[in-house]
């Protein structure tokens, strides 16, 4: 499995259409951020990383990399 690099533009399923955003943040291990006022959790490791991702206006989201793929 190819990592995302940071500055990455990825995109994941959302609602009925897709959301895009950009990697700020790659981690190996699990991890938990503050989010909008929601705690939110992704088990991480090497093999599966977790990203932080900021979407163009300025709002962050923290997706597994099985939940995001590269944008075309």
């Amino acid at each position: 499995m190819k990592h995302y690099a940071v500055n990455t533009q990825v995109e994941w399923e959302w609602g009925n259409g897709s959301a895009t955003g950009n990697i700020r943040e790659k981690f190996t291990s699990d991890v938990e951020r503050t989010i909008k006022g929601s705690s939110v959790k992704r088990e991480a490791s090497d093999n599966d990383p977790a990203y932080l991702i900021e979407q163009d206006d300025g709002s962050k989201v923290l997706k597994s990399h099985s939940e995001i793929k590269k944008s075309s």
